[in-house]
């Protein structure tokens, strides 16, 4: 579940920031990415905070967030800029730790920043990374994380298998901020919106059973619902594939009510009443509403509470013994925001929700990936529906209920998970075989860099 409107599904992450407090003037764009991008890649720790401070004080409440991607990425090395409007810069970026390539835009207001957005961005043309041998692969990741483990840069849990044989399982950092205690293999993290993937497989399983369609509008699946044009058009289809223009649930509304929303049906009675955000079916916009609805519509037919159902239907039925909605006092990672330069602040434990926000390990997450390849889930036909992709979505494209990309020519279905203290990535290649999981209580993108690391890497053949 994505928890912060700065962590969206590609990365998205505002930052601003000039290089010091300078008198004011009037600076040409070009003139504030040259000191936007020398505050941030400045080693000194109390450099980036000071300025979000004195200049973009709006910025202030995510500024834990940043030093977290500035600590993931080790700095930006600028590859190329170009003035996109009269007060508007965009820049291409490239992590000097990783491979990860970033799309900056400034708008510049008056005599400061005035807004700042960073999203993930496609390999430049001629970028190749060349694919090596799997114990070459693995040795090559489990190094790379040894070193940003012990820079304070990493930690959580990774596992990479070919089908059921384990390549490489190992932790790496503590579950603490306090280092009092050590990831292991075992560990419990958060996986954010990773979790939307159990409720698609529930509702495909109803599909699957004839006791669902596809076809279904909420009105039809929810009779307490609000009788909004909404509710009479959107489909359960819609709702799995992100195209039913149901929106976020995040924001002020949420912020003053969160202490009421108990239940699922809470959700529907604060939020029930909105239109559209456009024609359903036109387009693809991740939603968390959605899958807070398919929750209900699973609660509806199956006549359980959403997470005893996927803990039974699901849960159970792979092997998946260490995953559940809520956090456990034993082995259970803290979320921790921030970076360790400047001080890891522990947070406090999601709760999950259909949208995700559960808890797992990586080995829970390899049988249930498992358990979906040798049908033990869904059946041919339905896991197709979940692994095929139908709709674009930015640079990746969306199947009913899963994410399917491609990491260096090989495509891949999975679901990433991010919020502040949170980032989760799982990704299946069918083709070759290979199951990559990484787990980490650290932001967006600590999980995501490795995980597209090996998966550039391991042979296709």
């Amino acid at each position: 579940m994505i928890l912060s409107r700065r962590h969206v599904l590609s990365g998205g992450l505002a930052l601003a920031c000039p290089q010091r407090a300078f008198a004011a003037q009037s600076l040409m764009p070009i003139d504030w990415l040259s000191r936007w991008l020398a505050a941030f890649n400045d080693p000194g720790a109390a450099t980036y905070p000071e300025f979000i401070r004195r200049n973009i004080p709006s910025l202030v409440p995510y500024l834990d967030e940043d030093l977290g991607v500035r600590e993931a990425s080790g700095g930006f090395v600028l590859l190329r800029s170009e003035q996109t409007g009269p007060q508007e810069i965009t820049a291409w970026v490239r992590d000097r730790n990783w491979e990860r390539f970033s799309k900056v835009v400034l708008s510049i207001g008056g005599r400061l920043i005035d807004d700042l957005s960073f999203t993930g961005a496609s390999e430049p043309a001629g970028f190749v990374v060349r694919r090596t041998s799997e114990g070459a692969t693995v040795r090559a990741l489990h190094e790379k994380l040894r070193t940003e483990a012990a820079a304070g840069r990493f930690s959580g849990s990774v596992l990479v298998a070919k089908g059921d044989h384990v390549l490489l399982r190992e932790a790496y950092g503590a579950q603490d901020a306090g280092n009092t205690r050590a990831v292991t293999p075992a560990t419990r993290f958060c996986i954010g919106s990773a979790g939307k993937m159990f409720t698609a497989v529930g509702v495909l399983q109803l599909v699957q059973a004839g006791r669902l369609s596809l076809t279904d509008t909420i009105a039809m699946r929810l009779p307490d619902y609000p009788d909004t044009p909404l509710a009479r058009s959107v489909t359960v289809e819609q709702l799995l594939a992100h195209t039913g223009g149901t929106g976020d649930f995040f924001g002020a509304d949420y912020d003053a009510h969160a202490s009421e929303l108990r239940t699922l049906s809470d959700f529907v009675r604060l939020f029930g009443r909105r239109d559209p955000l456009f024609p359903p079916g036109s387009r693809w916009g991740y939603s968390n509403f959605g899958f807070i609805l398919l929750g209900a519509i699973l609660e509806q037919i199956s006549g359980q509470r959403w997470d005893a159902h996927l803990d039974q239907r699901v849960f159970r039925v792979a092997g998946m013994t260490a995953t559940s909605a809520v956090a456990s006092a034993e082995d259970t990672a803290v979320p921790l925001n921030g970076a360790a330069q400047t001080g890891l602040k522990p947070l406090s434990y999601y709760g999950g929700l259909p949208a995700g926000g559960g808890y797992s390990t990586v080995d829970d997450l390899h049988r249930f990936a498992t358990a979906l390849r040798a049908g033990a889930l869904l059946d041919p036909a339905h896991r197709l529906l979940l692994t095929t992709p139908t709709v674009a979505a930015g640079s990746a494209q969306w199947s009913l209920g899963l994410r399917i990309a491609m990491r260096n020519g090989e495509a891949s279905y999975g679901h990433r998970g991010s919020a502040p203290g949170v980032n989760a990535d799982f990704a299946v290649y069918p083709h070759s075989g290979y199951t990559i999981i990484v787990l980490c209580n650290r932001g967006h993108p600590h999980a995501s860099n490795p995980a597209e690391f090996v998966g550039a890497r391991l042979p296709i053949t």
